[in-house]
């Protein structure tokens, strides 16, 4: 039974996954297009729990994604406007 909980867990986040995730201003993250790059582990960003991320929030995305994007050199500038959609509709 346990090992049943478990699978439908894993797939009902990995449908969820596949989704444009909206985040705080004007912040969309591509969790599905995230997945078939690089990063491809979960436990890069999630640790050792799939689900939400611990600690998450402003502090740790400005860490974490820039430092990730500028080492791989893909994605948006890492720049404000470059995630922040917003910013970079004001600055236009």
């Amino acid at each position: 039974m346990k090992k049943l909980i478990i699978v439908v867990v894993l797939l009902a986040s990995y449908s969820f996954a596949g989704d444009l995730l909206p985040l705080k201003h004007g912040v969309e993250f591509d969790h599905k297009g995230h997945q078939t790059k690089k990063v491809g582990m979960c436990s890069v960003c999630h640790g050792e729990h799939i689900g939400k991320i611990d600690g998450f929030g402003k502090e740790w995305a400005h860490t974490h994604c820039i430092n990730c994007h500028k080492l791989y050199k893909e994605g948006p500038p890492t720049t404000c406007g470059g995630c922040h959609k917003t910013m970079s509709l004001l600055r236009q």
